[in-house]
C-alpha cells in the first residue's frame, strides 16, 4: 500500500510537471511569436549596422565636410560583405536618398550592384527607413507586409552625405491562430496542473481532519466510534479501531468485575481484622477484670461486666459482607466525651488523664459500631505507651467538609525506624508506638474519612477526619 506521503509526494511532483511543461510552452509561443521575432531581428540588425558603421568609417579619413558622391563603391561593398557574412540570410547594401539603389550584398558573397532580386515592396521599405535615419541620424526600422516577412533596418552612413547603410533579414513568424491555439492548449495543460495541486492540498486537508477526529474519537471512550468516513483510505483503521474499542470496553467490564470482587474481599477482610482487633481488647479488658476480682466487690464490678456484654454483643453486629452497618447520626460532643470518660476508666495504675472538648452541635453520620472501634484501639494503643500520669486530650472542630477529631498525647512520638510503615501493618499487640495501626486507617476510609499523624514540639497528634454531615 502506498502511504500517504508518497502518493502527495508522486502526485504533487506530477502536477508540477504539468505546470512546468505548461510554462515552458507559452514561453516558447510567446518568443516565437511575430512581436517577439522582430523586435529580436530588429536588434541584431541594428547591432550589425552600427558594425558597418564603424567599418566604413575606418576606410575614409575623417574631413569637416562629406562627399556628396561614392567615388569607390566597391570599396563599401566589400566593407558590407565582410560584415555580414556569417548572418545567414542577410542582405546588405546602400540607399541614396538622392541617388536611389545603389546595390547589395549577399551574406556570404561579394558585393555587386544588381537590383533585380529585391522586390518593390523591399525597395520601398529600404527607402522609407534610409530616408528616416538621415533625417534622425540614428537607426530606423521598417517593416513589409508581404510574406515572407523581412524587416529592414537603415543607419547613416556618417562619410557620405545623404547615403544610408541598410540590412534586411527575412523572417518566418507563427501565425497568429496557431500561437492563439497553442497558449490556449498550454493555459489549460497548467490549469489541469494547477488543479492536480488543488485536488491533492483538498485531499490531504481531508485526511488530516479525519485523522484528527479519529484520534479525539479514539481518546474519548464514551464516544461509539464511526466506522464510515470521506476518505476511503482510512476506512480499514476505523474498522481496527471499532474491535479494538469493542474489546478494551469487554476488558473494562471484566475489570469492574474483578474490581468489585476485590472490593467485597477488602470489606470482608477488614471486618475479620475489626473483629479480631474488638476481641483483642475485649480479651485485655477480662484480664484486666481478673486482675481486680480479689479486690473489687460485686457492686463495683457489675458496670465493668455491663460494658464488656455491650463490647461483645456487637461482635454480632459484623457480617463478613459488611452488612448490618448503617450509618446513625452521632452528636460528636457527648459520643466523644464517653469514649473519654472509658477509656480514662480503664487507664488503671498509669492514671491517664483523658480530656474531651468539642464544639457545640457538631454532628456527623457514620456507622457507630466502626467509629468506636477506630477510637477505642486508637485510645487503648495511645494509652498503652505514653507515660504514667500524662493526659490525652481528644478535640474536635470543623475544617471544610470534614470534622477533625484531635487525639494528642504526651509521648515522646513515633521512632524514625516506624514512620515510613505506619498505618501499613495490623498488629493487636504491638510493641511501640504507632505500630500496627492500619485496620483502623482501613476502617476510617470504609466510611469516607482518613487518619494521619504529626509530630509537635512537645506532643504527638492523630488526625481522625470524618465526613461532615450534610444538610
Amino acid at each position: 500500500m502506498q502511504s500517504l506521503a508518497n502518493h502527495t509526494r508522486t502526485n504533487r511532483w506530477f502536477a508540477i510537471a504539468i505546470i512546468a511543461i505548461a510554462i515552458g510552452g507559452l514561453l516558447l509561443t510567446y518568443w516565437q511569436s511575430s512581436g517577439q521575432l522582430i523586435s529580436r531581428t530588429t536588434s541584431s540588425l541594428e547591432q550589425t549596422c552600427a558594425a558597418v558603421q564603424r567599418t566604413v568609417s575606418n576606410l575614409y579619413p575623417s574631413s569637416e565636410s562629406k562627399q556628396q558622391a561614392v567615388s569607390n563603391p566597391e570599396l563599401l561593398y566589400q566593407a558590407i560583405s565582410e560584415s555580414i557574412r556569417n548572418k545567414e540570410y542577410t542582405l546588405g547594401g546602400f540607399w541614396h536618398i538622392e541617388n536611389g539603389f545603389m546595390g547589395y550584398a549577399v551574406a556570404s558573397s561579394r558585393g555587386n550592384s544588381q537590383d533585380s532580386q529585391l522586390a518593390g515592396a523591399v525597395q520601398l521599405a529600404i527607402s522609407s527607413a534610409a530616408r528616416k535615419a538621415i533625417a534622425d541620424n540614428k537607426a530606423a526600422a521598417n517593416v513589409t507586409e508581404q510574406l515572407p516577412i523581412r524587416v529592414v533596418v537603415a543607419c547613416p552612413e556618417k562619410q557620405h552625405a545623404g547615403l544610408a547603410i541598410w540590412l534586411s533579414h527575412p523572417i518566418q513568424p507563427v501565425q497568429n491562430y496557431f500561437s492563439v491555439t497553442a497558449s490556449v492548449l498550454f493555459v489549460l495543460l497548467a490549469l489541469i496542473g494547477v488543479a492536480i495541486i488543488v485536488r491533492e492540498s483538498a485531499f490531504n486537508r481531508r485526511w488530516h481532519k479525519e485523522r484528527d477526529r479519529i484520534v479525539n474519537d479514539a481518546e474519548d471512550t464514551s464516544k461509539a466510534v464511526s466506522v464510515t468516513s470521506e476518505v476511503g483510505e482510512i476506512q480499514p483503521f476505523l474498522l481496527l479501531l471499532y474491535q479494538a474499542r469493542q474489546q478494551v470496553q469487554a476488558a473494562e467490564r471484566e475489570l469492574e468485575k474483578e474490581a468489585d470482587k476485590l472490593r467485597l474481599a477488602s470489606e470482608k477482610t477488614l471486618a475479620g481484622r475489626m473483629a479480631r482487633s474488638m476481641a483483642a481488647l475485649a480479651l485485655s479488658n477480662l484480664e484486666n477484670l481478673e486482675k481486680r476480682l480479689r479486690d473489687s466487690d460485686s457492686a463495683e464490678l457489675k458496670p465493668k461486666v455491663q460494658e464488656l456484654v455491650s463490647l461483645f454483643e456487637t461482635f454480632s453486629q459484623l457480617s463478613p459482607d459488611m452488612q448490618g452497618l448503617d450509618k446513625s447520626d452521632l452528636e460528636l460532643e457527648a459520643w466523644l466525651q464517653d469514649i473519654a470518660d472509658y477509656h480514662e476508666s480503664f487507664s488503671g495504675e498509669k492514671n491517664i488523664t483523658v480530656t474531651s472538648i468539642v464544639d457545640d452541635g457538631i454532628r456527623v453520620t457514620i456507622n457507630p459500631l466502626v467509629l468506636r472501634f477506630v477510637f477505642d484501639f486508637l485510645l487503648r494503643h495511645v494509652v498503652r505507651f505514653i507515660p504514667v500520669n500524662s493526659e490525652v486530650l481528644i478535640q474536635a472542630n470543623i475544617e471544610g467538609d470534614f470534622v477533625n477529631v484531635y487525639v494528642c498525647d504526651e509521648s515522646n512520638g513515633v521512632a524514625r525506624k516506624d514512620l515510613g510503615g505506619m498505618f501499613e501493618t495490623d498488629d493487636v499487640d504491638p510493641n511501640a508506638y504507632g505500630v500496627g495501626l492500619k485496620v483502623i486507617k482501613d476502617a476510617i476510609k470504609s466510611q469516607g474519612g482518613d487518619i494521619n499523624y504529626e509530630k509537635l514540639e512537645k506532643t504527638s497528634r492523630f488526625n481522625v477526619l470524618i465526613p461532615m454531615t450534610k444538610g
